[in-house]
Parts: structure tokens; sequence; C-alpha cells
């Protein structure tokens, strides 16, 4: 009888934490519901890039936009950027090759995997951090090509920041405004919030909340 009134309230443990967990599902970014436009003369033109603003997604973006790349091949020219592109329209990019970062100030993340591309130089490496606080808890250096996307899976689990570094590599003799740089494209980027500890708690106490009632219908 004891094993049996154990087995019920661990089944329902189970259950909750099953639920809780399940709630989690991995989002993929691919950046094309992001658009620009400039009204000349009455009427709206879409520009080729646009900021990627804090909040997008539940995340903080920095030195990062979006480019359409159709539209920007069509203008100067095939390069790293329409090869890096995964789905239509839009990759992100690295501002000027600088250092970027993205943030989650409300819960933990996993960052899962990306499909990264150098728009201009081949062989580009790009260092992907990701830090709990200050701590670096994953230091990953990849190298890229700049003729077609490349996935890659991190894996980088519980993180709150995301970094990225990109440098090296070799001019790809992409037309101008080519003639090499480092910055990254980046499309169907692909994480997870983490659930709050709270959550697993509140399963736990509510199996634990079983036990008295079954107890007492045992006894009955």
């Amino acid at each position: 009888m004891k094993s049996k009134s154990f087995l019920l309230p661990l089944s329902a443990l189970t259950l909750l934490v099953f639920l809780v967990v399940s709630d989690v599902s991995a989002t993929v970014i691919t950046f094309d519901d992001m658009t620009s436009t400039i009204v000349s003369n009455g009427v709206p033109i879409l520009q080729t890039d646009a900021v990627i603003t804090n909040g997008y997604q539940g995340l903080s973006w920095a030195n990062l936009h979006t480019l359409n790349a159709p539209l920007d091949a069509k203008k100067f020219g095939t390069n790293g950027y329409y090869y890096g592109m995964v789905t239509v329209s839009n990759v992100a990019v690295n501002d000027f090759g600088n250092p970027a970062e993205v943030d989650s100030s409300g819960t933990n993340f996993n960052f899962l995997s990306a499909y990264l591309t150098g728009p201009w130089n081949s062989n580009l490496s790009i260092e992907v951090q990701g830090y709990g606080g200050i701590t670096s808890l994953y230091d990953t250096t990849i190298v890229v090509s700049a003729t077609s996307p490349t996935l890659f899976t991190f894996n980088y689990l519980g993180i709150d920041r995301l970094t990225f570094n990109s440098f090296g590599g070799q001019n790809a003799g992409f037309p101008p405004p080519g003639g090499g740089g480092t910055q990254f494209a980046m499309d169907n980027f692909t994480f997870e919030f983490v659930p709050e500890p709270s959550s697993f708690l509140l399963a736990a106490a509510g199996a634990l909340l079983l036990c008295p009632l079954l107890k007492r219908k045992r006894v009955a």
C-alpha cells in the first residue's frame, strides 16, 4: 500500500514537470519580418536595411541590423549576403564588422544554432561566446564560407548574453562595394527561453499537496 501511495504523487509530479518543460519551444528568428521604408515624393520606398531594435523577439540586440539580401544584390551585385540567405529575404549583419551582442534581461535562454556566412571574406572566423552574468560559459570559434550558409549547432544552455566577434579570412573577390570586410551574415537564429525555477517549484509543490489528500482517501 505504501508503494502505491507513493507512486501516484510521483506520477503527478512527473506529469506536472513534463507540462512545464513542454511549454519550452524553440524559436527560429528569420529576420524576414523586419523592414525599413522612407517616403520620397509621397511614395514609400523599401530600404535594404533596418536596425534590430531592443525587444525584438524578447531579446536585446547590439550592433546588429538586417539586410534585404535580394534587394542589396540588385543594387550592388551578388555577394555573401545573398549567398548567406536561408529564408527570403533578410539576414542579420554586424555593423561595420564590429563585435555584436544578443542579451536577455528577463530570463536566461538557450542558444541552439544559426546559419552563418562571410559576406566579403572567405574563411572568415567568428568567435561566439556565451555568458552567465560576467562568467564565460561557452567559447567557440568557427570558420565560415563566403558562398553558402553553414548551419552551426552551439547548444549554449542557460546563458543571458551572447557575443559575436568576426575576424580574418581572405577577400572573396565580390564586386564593389566589396574589397574584403569582416562582417558576417546570420540567418535562422534558433533559441529558446529557459523556464523560471519557480515554475518547477510550483509543479513539485502541486504534487506534494496530493499526498495528504491521498492519505485521507485511503483512511476513509
